[in-house]
């Protein structure tokens, strides 16, 4: 299947060119009014103006709400499929990040993803709210939607910081102040060697006072059932001394790895046997095994209110509320075996969002002018298996075993205790925005859209890693010290080892607009645009810790520990970032985004356009960079220095077409660009150099596209749809010396070289007043790599040793830690048939039909190789009814 889809992309490529291609496909079906042969229109507002999809020079995807139904569409994972140049990091749902156009880097471990990740590249709006989140993405449901609209390329004038990749906009249905209207859907589907999985959703469109006043209401709830799952296993400290193996060094954890070879320091001949390695106790997680255990479970709705005060005046006024619900993980570890994993504590998530948006539309004389505000509360508590950090954590042998372990002296203790380990997130958010708008008549030789925007956006991290044992004397139970003035100043439990109380807050003030001026009237145009920003990013709170004075007394004689006579009350201050940052935080930003167009149209329907246009993304700081005293942060000024990150930003090159033709029965569009990306913000976990995950601009990169798409409608009953992109992106500079990056000259991670999707839907009305419907789709993902990070090796760091014949000095690689992974290529297929009549219709679906098990996303993580994949072949039927 995999060469046929190149075959048929490439003829379709060739033959798109010699009259033009785009990248703005019209997804939806006929609309009931319309009855010629032509391709039915949507209607958008990508530049803050309602325009059809086809006529606005801008690399849109558009899916209407008619065809989110028919694809099944109710979850971004699913959606992704039908957007050529959109990737995903994933970890299941609620758990990642989105790309356009390979703008992407790395996706860091979602434990510290709130505190230390940088901002998202691609922004995410509800309607004209903007919902993004930093360090993962707000999972929302599709259902009850107009449209769900997708920008590629940098959006900065209208869109703002963030939007340096694209925008993806959820577009709802508003209330009908004209007619009643309500209806349900509902779902059942098995899915192969898992659980089944039921959904409903239900909306009601009430006028309440006719014509002027409506309220609209969805709920839904959709239980999808796990298909991973947890086997019974075992699990220790990792060690492997390979006494007396000529040419091998030990294996296992750093520390373990690094005391064995110190053991041989100025000895002749050393094998190894002189390191007396620790006692490892083994764990299982019997009371964990399950079968099909990463279930998730939607629950929300919203309500929706229109007041048409006059005819020119209306008030919008909209809440949404859900509730995600995970258990289980959701990448499978290819060496346990397929959709297989070993867990041994709990895996949960528990995602809380309530969205508020109001909006006031008028005319002024001649102008629209248009206020909108929003609050969005999202709260995340996600709980997680830690084990596996036992195979790479440098410093974990601290806690997890008797201090003679760490230092090498076993007259302390020389055993490590069950590895048994958690962590858990808790991250608040809290965003407040405010715009107002003014457009000129679009009907004028010179027109524009001028805006002030404002936003307020604060996160608060409180994450907590248990991984103390109390048989290795962590015996006593402990607050955050008062000076760092915690948020939550509770006592932790006895386990908890180390915690972030951390609060990041992101303030944007901005005033843009975006003007056009007919050069000849409906013929050809030139638009320009800036956005004047200014950006406040701080950061205050703390990181604390365990390390000396945590522990109780030990006897030697017993092998067990004592409280101290004082007991330790208060846990150790990693960083007091109120104090290092005190001068520096908050940073300050501002600067000018710009944009450029020329279109020229082609009669009715075709147009062809060039663009320039830029963004960025806002700098942040970090908790600790590299420890102060260190030969990488010398002193408090070098830490901060090293502590904080500077915006990145992109300048996009960009020429494209649209053109309709055959009576508009034959849509074909194309984009061609060239993104430069400078200062490339980066997440490292480099225990070389700190404990903690920190980011830093470390890259410049260069990425060259094409994509395109057709709509054909072959004749009134089936319709043709196909998308592509040819994605070329390249690293071309390091910003600092670096040791961990891939090679210059490779891609960018999750950049595969091309994708294509197409599927091909028919629908005709038999005299009976039955419609009978089907549909087929291919979605094919070249192969990329997961991440521009090539390892996070630990190195000796010590003198000069020479174990089993091997020579180790202070760089040499002691435990290889890789982070890229390569993805490969995949090609998956859906399909579905059924029948409609009058308000009722009924589907027979099927998604994933050849069971294949696409390598989504990759995470070397701990040490352990997880992936993320698709569900299995799932077959389901929907039924749906509407007044």
């Amino acid at each position: 299947m995999k060469s046929y889809l190149k075959i048929s992309t490439a003829a379709l490529v060739i033959a798109s060119a010699s009259v033009g291609i785009g990248i703005t496909p019209a997804f939806a079906q006929q609309s009931a009014e319309d009855q010629d042969r032509g391709i039915a229109d949507i209607v958008v507002t990508a530049t803050r103006r309602e325009e059809s999809v086809n006529k606005v020079p801008l690399a849109i995807t558009a899916l209407g709400g008619d065809t989110l139904s028919d694809l099944n569409i109710t979850k971004f994972e699913k959606l992704i499929e039908y957007l050529p140049n959109v990737r995903a990091a994933s970890r299941g749902p609620g758990a990642s990040s989105i790309f356009i156009r390979g703008l992407s880097t790395d996706s860091p471990g979602l434990q510290i993803a709130g505190t230390a990740g940088a901002q998202p590249t691609v922004a995410l709006y509800i309607n004209d709210a903007p919902a993004s989140l930093v360090g993962r993405n707000l999972d929302l449901y599709a259902v009850d939607l107009q449209r769900v609209e997708v920008l590629a390329g940098p959006q900065g004038t209208l869109f703002g910081a963030s939007a340096m990749g694209g925008a993806v906009r959820y577009i709802t249905n508003k209330p009908d102040t004209s007619a009643f209207g309500a209806g349900f859907n509902s779902s059942y589907a098995f899915t192969k060697g898992g659980e089944e999985s039921v959904a409903g959703d239900a909306f009601i469109n009430i006028p309440i006072i006719q014509d002027k006043l409506a309220v609209r209401a969805v709920f839904y709830t959709d239980r999808q059932g796990g298909y991973i799952d947890n086997i019974a296993g075992t699990f220790q400290m990792p060690f492997n001394g390979n006494v007396g193996v000529a040419g091998k060094l030990p294996t296992g954890n750093p520390l373990l790895v690094r005391r064995a070879i110190a053991s041989c320091a100025g000895v002749s001949n050393c094998t190894g046997s002189l390191y007396r390695a620790p006692t490892r106790q083994t764990i299982n997680n019997d009371a964990f095994v399950e079968d099909n255990y990463n279930d998730a479970t939607y629950r929300g709705g919203r309500i929706a209110l229109t007041w048409k005060v006059t005819d020119d005046w209306s008030v919008d006024l909209m809440h949404v509320r859900q509730e995600l619900d995970t258990d289980g993980v959701f990448d499978f570890e290819p060496d346990v075996g397929d959709l297989k994993v070993t867990k041994f504590n709990d895996n949960s998530l528990r995602d809380r969002v309530n969205l508020s948006t109001w909006g006031v539309n008028g005319r002024l004389g001649a102008l629209d002018v248009i206020y909108t505000g929003s609050f969005m509360k999202h709260n995340a508590t996600q709980i997680a298996d830690y084990a596996g950090y036992s195979n790479i954590g440098l410093y974990l042998p601290y806690y997890e075993c008797d201090r003679g372990v760490y230092y090498s002296n076993p007259a302390q203790g020389n055993t490590c205790y069950a590895p048994s380990k958690t962590y858990q997130v808790r991250n608040r958010t809290e965003r407040m925005t405010q715009e107002l708008r003014v457009t000129t008549p679009a009907d004028k030789r010179v027109r524009g859209t001028f805006g002030l925007f404002y936003d307020d956006n604060k996160l608060f991290d409180n994450t907590d890693w248990s991984y103390l044992q109390e048989a290795a004397g962590y015996i006593y139970r402990r607050a955050p010290n008062a000076s760092v003035n915690a948020n939550d100043t509770s006592v932790r439990p006895v386990k908890v080892g180390f915690f972030n109380d951390i609060q990041r807050k992101d303030k944007q003030f901005a005033a843009y607009g975006e003007a056009s001026f007919d050069i000849i009237p409906e013929k050809l145009i030139l638009t320009g645009g800036l956005r004047y920003y200014n950006e406040k990013a701080s950061i205050n709170g703390s990181s604390n810790g365990s390390f000396g004075g945590a522990r109780g007394v030990y006897n030697a004689a017993t092998g067990t520990y004592s409280a101290a006579t004082t007991p330790p009350t208060v846990y150790g201050v990693s960083a007091n970032l109120n104090q290092l940052y005190a001068a520096s935080s908050p940073a300050k930003y501002n600067g000018v985004l710009y944009k450029a167009n020329l279109t020229y149209r082609i009669g009715e329907g075709s147009l062809v356009y060039a663009t320039y246009s830029d963004g960025f993304r806002p700098g942040g700081f970090n908790r600790k960079p590299c420890g102060i005293g260190s030969a990488t942060c010398p002193t408090s000024a070098d830490f901060v220095r090293l502590g904080s990150y500077v915006p990145d930003k992109v300048q996009n090159y960009e020429i494209g077409g649209k053109f309709s033709l055959l009576d508009r029965r034959l849509q074909l569009n194309f984009a061609a660009y060239q993104i430069d990306w400078s200062n490339i913000q980066i997440t490292v976990f480099d225990q070389n150099i700190s404990n903690q995950t920190f980011t830093t601009n470390l890259l410049d990169a260069r990425i060259r596209g094409l994509e395109g798409d057709v709509t054909w409608r072959t004749t009134p009953e089936l319709t043709f749809n196909s998308a592509f992109s040819f994605n070329d992106s390249e690293m071309t500079k390091y910003r600092k010396k670096t040791t961990v990056l891939r090679p210059l000259g490779g891609p960018l991670a999750l950049s595969p070289k091309f994708q294509f999707n197409a599927r091909l839907h028919w629908e005709k009305e038999l005299s009976s007043g039955l419609t009978p419907f089907a549909q087929i789709g291919v979605h094919y993902v070249g192969k990329s790599i997961s991440d521009v990070i090539d390892n996070v090796d630990i190195r000796y760091g010590g003198g000069t040793a020479v174990y089993n014949g091997v020579t180790v000095g202070a760089n040499t690689v002691v435990a290889p830690i890789k982070a890229a992974q390569n993805l490969g290529s995949y090609s998956t297929a859906s399909a579905s048939f059924g029948v409609s009549k009058d308000e009722w219709r009924l589907e027979l679906f099927g998604d994933n039909l050849t069971d294949e098990r696409p390598e989504l996303y990759k995470s070397g993580n701990d040490g352990e190789l997880r992936t993320t994949t698709s569900r299995p072949r799932t077959i389901g039927l929907r039924f749906s009814y509407k007044i």
